[in-house]
């Protein structure tokens, strides 16, 4: 994961959450990282998260469900999204 990358989802998940200017960028980026990792090592490295917009959609939601500190939830919501990148992946 590249750090063009990392920043633009930092920008995007600050701007769709409303998250004060205090709240520690590394965080927010340690959250992105733990994300990207969760989704490849389920899913598939080759996962382009530029172009492929339902798994772009999956990692801001890790972030902002980390953020908030309901990761447990997050797991119970997004089951079935971790599915369907599978089935979409599985023969890249």
């Amino acid at each position: 994961m590249n750090e063009a990358l990392i920043s633009s989802i930092l920008n995007e998940v600050k701007g769709e959450c409303n998250i004060p200017s205090s709240y520690s960028d590394l965080v927010l980026t340690t959250f992105i990282k733990e994300g990207h990792f969760d989704i490849t090592s389920k899913v598939n490295d080759l996962i382009d998260f530029e172009s492929d917009h339902s798994a772009r959609a999956l990692l801001k939601a890790f972030v902002r469900y980390s953020y908030y500190g309901q990761r447990d939830l997050f797991r119970q919501r997004y089951d079935s999204e971790y599915l369907d990148l599978q089935i979409r992946y599985i023969n890249v």
